[in-house]
């Protein structure tokens, strides 16, 4: 059960309240009672409640998506010196969203923000400066506001400074360096991050070359929809520009989703997590299952907001119930792990089982079968089955999971087939499973 709210009487209070009601872990989240509360707050000058109500505006999360209202009171926001209500209306400006489009008032605001500390307005700022086709074009610019951006772990910033010591702009060329900090932006959810990292390890630049890694993360990117990640695995050309968001809006689900994942990256375009949430859910709700699994990703680890498992809950089982594998697994584990749901090894079981028979890429599948058969195997959430647990376990070894590939030897071993063991053993070890070579070791 959720505990009662007591009413808010200050704007500071107003605020917590709405947070709580926002996010949604500690009571029945409601974006209605949250943009109310803001509101009230809002109203009594309060410039982290009028930046707070523009973000509701501009994500149209308790109330009629508005970029003219965003504006209005992210405007509030800055004239009251909020950084985060300055950026975001620097954004605005420079997109020509809800207001008459104007780069160099976005520069000014950016400018006031950045030069205060805000790391998404050196961020944004620093791509301005990175934009070849602009009037202020500097790479010796854009490098020191994303150098700033990075210091304050602005993941966008990360990213594109990442971009610059690859290509050796305006800093020493260095691969290692931008390694580094695709690593940093990729555990922060760039997707964009996890693909220029997967370069650098198909290559072997600044890194050791791994294929195996360089698929795990352009897997782990198209999984997000990207378009040049699915390129990659597919071996295909790289698809073109036309995605790129534009003014105008979309009633096309796929590029819904496209926009919000370059809203949300800051690499292609100004990062703005409102406008990026804004799209994946009219994606979402338009039934695109990506949008849902990429919606759960981010409130599940909390990737440019507050994390909230039990919202992450809500978008996975929408996707699962449509058939998407990653959506089915990710929530079973939730079940089998109780974060932010109640446990239950039974739901837990229901999803993994679901997971497996879907539609996903190999590594997903063999995830889920894996999970399955260890619930067999250990008699969790079904009926203990060892015949089933070795089918299952088998079926993820052979789709290359090294983790099965052991479990495998271990289960053979028991059943005295050595050779058939010794096989599944050595596919384990070859992909650096440590336990596989000390039981190979012992049976030599």
């Amino acid at each position: 059960m959720f505990s009662r709210t007591p009413k808010a009487k200050g704007p500071e209070e107003m605020v917590r309240q709405a947070d709580e009601y926002r996010i949604g872990n500690t009571v029945e989240q409601s974006f209605t009672t949250a943009f109310s509360l803001y509101r009230k707050a809002a109203s009594k000058g309060y410039a982290r409640a009028q930046y707070l109500l523009g973000t509701m505006y501009e994500s149209g999360h308790g109330i009629q998506q508005s970029y003219r209202e965003a504006a209005k009171w992210y405007e509030k926001a800055a004239e009251n010196d909020d950084l985060d209500g300055m950026c975001s209306l620097a954004f605005l400006y420079e997109s020509g969203l809800g207001v008459k489009r104007s780069r160099s008032y976005a520069i000014e605001m950016y400018e006031k923000a950045a030069i205060a500390g805000n790391a998404r307005a050196q961020s944004n700022l620093g791509l301005i400066y990175m934009d070849p086709t602009g009037a202020e074009h500097s790479d010796h610019a854009a490098v020191t506001w994303f150098q700033k951006g990075n210091l304050g772990g602005n993941a966008s910033a990360q990213t594109n400074l990442g971009r610059m010591y690859e290509k050796g702009l305006e800093v020493k060329r260095s691969c290692e360096t931008a390694s580094v900090l695709f690593k940093k932006a990729a555990k922060q959810g760039n997707t964009a991050a996890k693909r220029f990292l997967a370069g650098l390890y198909l290559f072997g630049l600044g890194v050791d070359r791994s294929e195996t890694v360089a698929r795990h993360l352009y897997l782990e990117a198209a999984r997000w929809g990207d378009r040049y990640a699915m390129a990659e695995l597919e071996r295909e050309a790289e698809p073109d520009e036309s995605y790129m968001p534009s003014l105008k809006k979309t009633d096309d689900p796929g590029r819904q989703l496209l926009y919000g994942l370059a809203y949300l990256d800051g690499v292609r375009t100004g990062n703005s997590v409102a406008t990026a949430m804004y799209w994946l859910e009219q994606s979402a709700k338009a039934g695109n299952t990506t949008a849902m699994y990429v919606l759960g990703q981010i409130y599940e680890n909390g990737y440019c907001t507050e994390k909230s498992p039990r919202t992450a809950a809500k978008w996975y089982r929408w996707g699962a119930d449509k058939g998407n594998g990653p959506c089915a697994y990710n929530l079973a584990y939730l079940y089998e792990s109780g974060t932010g749901l109640d446990r239950s090894d039974n739901l837990a079981f229901e999803f993994y089982r679901k997971a497996s028979g879907s539609e996903c890429d190999d590594d997903a599948k063999s995830d889920a079968l894996f999970a399955l058969g260890s619930m067999y195997a250990d008699g969790i959430g079904t009926e203990r089955s060892y015949d089933l647990a070795l089918s299952t376990i088998k079926a993820s070894a052979d789709l290359g999971h090294a983790g099965a590939q052991f479990a495998v030897g271990k289960l053979l071993l028991k059943r005295k087939d050595d050779a058939e063991a010794a096989r599944y053993l050595r596919m384990a070890a070859d992909q650096g499973d440590g336990r596989a070579l000390e039981l190979l070791s012992a049976m030599d």
